[in-house]
């Protein structure tokens, strides 16, 4: 799903929206579309029933029509938010609803935006040209499939190579600078499984390896490959292969016989 540009969006208002502490989404069904800016702490929503998570650097739009449901905040977040009316398509030429942008380049239009608005000072035609300029700017960082892959691929060799740690989504975050729920949505759009997902199958084909090829017990094994409780390492080998630890390395024995 996109925004499509044909026919144009048009402006209706726009603000900075600073959260109090323990304020939370407004619980509503809109009859206008939001463009989301974030520019600082941690945005969560309901939106038909799915959790909606933006950190500063990322926009959402929210379409019309839509319900969206508030949740609490631990930091609360600032944005710049732009309602318009809108169209949408499932075709390829238009902005996606979701993405990244950087703040302190979109900073100038978007404050010129709101003071002109606030003070009445322009006409529609100024006003929809503003919030055009923003568009254009989220589609020109929007990354293409190749940039994309190159991130996921990335991704992936930096979990390969550290699979046997305590590897968590968050560290993938901080080493690429990107939004945990952007690393896990680009991970699995080209891969197809989530990082998390990931981590697991590697630990597990080389704890079969281990267990085939090794004298090393089961939990040793379970160490070696990042499980520090065997439970939660025996429950997810018997989840992938249908069967326990054990019963790879008797069947591998019996072979070898």
């Amino acid at each position: 799903m996109i925004l499509d540009f044909s026919p144009s969006p048009n402006f209706y208002a726009c603000s900075t929206k600073v959260f109090l502490q323990n304020e939370i989404h407004v619980t509503r069904r809109y009859k206008r579309s939001v463009l989301i800016l974030m520019l600082g702490g941690v945005l969560r929503f309901m939106e038909d029933g799915k959790e909606i998570t933006l950190e500063k650097g990322e926009y959402y739009i929210q379409r019309q029509g839509l319900f969206q449901e508030g949740v609490p905040l631990d930091d609360p977040p600032i944005y710049f938010y732009i309602e318009f009316y809108g169209h949408y398509s499932d075709g390829e030429n238009g902005l996606a609803l979701r993405g990244s942008f950087s703040p302190e380049k979109l900073s100038a239009i978007t404050e010129g935006l709101e003071a002109i608005f606030k003070e009445h000072k322009a006409n529609f035609f100024l006003l929809n040209s503003y919030m055009c300029r923003i568009f254009s700017e989220l589609l020109e960082g929007v990354p293409t499939l190749n940039e994309k892959t190159n991130t996921a691929r990335l991704i992936k060799n930096f979990i390969s190579s550290r699979y046997y740690s305590q590897t968590k989504i968050s560290d993938i975050s901080k080493k690429f600078g990107y939004a945990e729920d952007y690393v896990i949505r680009i991970f699995k759009e080209i891969y197809g499984i989530t990082p998390h997902k990931y981590l697991t199958n590697i630990r597990l084909e080389h704890a079969r390896w281990l267990l085939e090829n090794t004298d090393k017990t089961a939990d040793e094994i379970a160490v070696s490959i990042g499980y520090n409780d065997f439970s939660t390492f025996f429950r997810a080998f018997k989840n992938a292969y249908g069967v326990s630890p054990s019963n790879i390395r008797r069947a591998n024995q019996k072979q070898g016989v």
